[in-house]
């Protein structure tokens, strides 16, 4: 998800519901000239101010085309030449000096060098600027012109939720993670409490747990890892794009997820585990997303929103 603050809703006819709050952060992961110091065969002011107009120096960023990370690649571009995870601020920053060692080779013009990265060089060679591969350029070299050593950003995140199940029970949660170039780490206190057995004054109402789940990344589109409580009793499996993918848990929780986002505007989402199998749909409009979903096993109809 951006950076940014969400809430989040959900309920279903069985009297389930739950509240989440959750913020996604920035942190300063180095500095950029730290970066740019792998940087020989271009300008170093230059792709520095490439940044800035591409991602605001943000490691995460993904464009509405699907472009990702720093410098904002597509993946068949990385595939060309030979980066793995875009997500990774020096792949990325290595598959863009590829890519513009290939532009300037093949236009040895620098304004057509920055207009083919935008508007690809397809056009470039027809002839054809677009008004928007010319304002790019000039946005670029405007950034270059005021570029400066700042500091390059990863995410993290903060969530805070209760929910109440068909048993009565409460359950409060505290979860975070964050991203450190090709790793993830994320990690959730919960707190349960048993409202019927509460009633009953009986001492075990209370039901405390924790986990951790460790992802290394190799690859933009796969990582693997495993989950802990505090034991490793899990392994998982990433597979896709952040808009398209499988999350596979085998062992202690068997799991698979997979989440497709069909357009700009909706996505759809299959979980499946040992006693749940929900099928849903999001659709966004504007700050909202409107949630609603099917659990086969218990029959019931789930309905939530979640607004930035």
């Amino acid at each position: 998800m951006k950076p940014g603050t969400h809430f989040e809703y959900n309920a279903n006819h069985l009297g389930e519901m739950g509240f989440e709050i959750y913020t996604v952060y920035k942190y300063p992961l180095m500095d950029s000239n730290k970066l740019l110091e792998s940087v020989w065969s271009q300008p170093r002011s230059l792709i520095g101010g490439q940044m800035a107009v591409e991602s605001s120096y943000y490691t995460h960023a993904i464009s509405s085309s699907q472009a990702m990370g720093l410098l904002q690649l597509k993946n068949t571009t990385a595939t060309d030449v030979y980066v793995y995870n875009l997500f990774d601020p020096y792949d990325n920053l290595k598959g863009a000096l590829e890519y513009h060692g290939y532009l300037r080779r093949l236009f040895n013009d620098e304004k057509l060098q920055l207009v083919a990265y935008h508007d690809g060089p397809t056009a470039v060679m027809a002839g054809v600027i677009s008004p928007g591969g010319e304002a790019y350029y000039q946005k670029v070299k405007k950034a270059q012109e005021s570029y400066k050593n700042t500091k390059i950003y990863s995410p993290y995140f903060l969530k805070g939720g209760i929910y109440f199940d068909k048993n009565r029970v409460l359950t409060t949660d505290l979860a975070g993670g964050i991203a450190y170039r090709k790793l993830e780490l994320y990690g959730d206190v919960s707190l349960g409490i048993n409202t019927n057995q509460l009633i009953d004054s009986n001492t075990n109402f209370l039901d405390f747990g924790f986990d951790y789940s460790l992802l290394y990344a190799p690859r933009t589109y796969f990582a693997f890892g495993f989950s802990g409580d505090p034991l490793p009793s899990n392994l998982i499996f990433r597979i896709g794009f952040p808009w398209q993918n499988f999350i596979l848990t085998v062992f202690d929780n068997p799991q698979i997820i997979y989440k497709h986002q069909l357009t700009k505007n909706f996505a759809t989402r299959i979980s499946l585990s040992t006693d749940k199998l929900l099928l849903s749909g999001y659709y966004t409009i504007s700050n909202l997303d409107l949630f609603v979903g099917y659990e086969i096993f218990d029959k019931s109809i789930n309905v939530g929103f979640r607004i930035r």
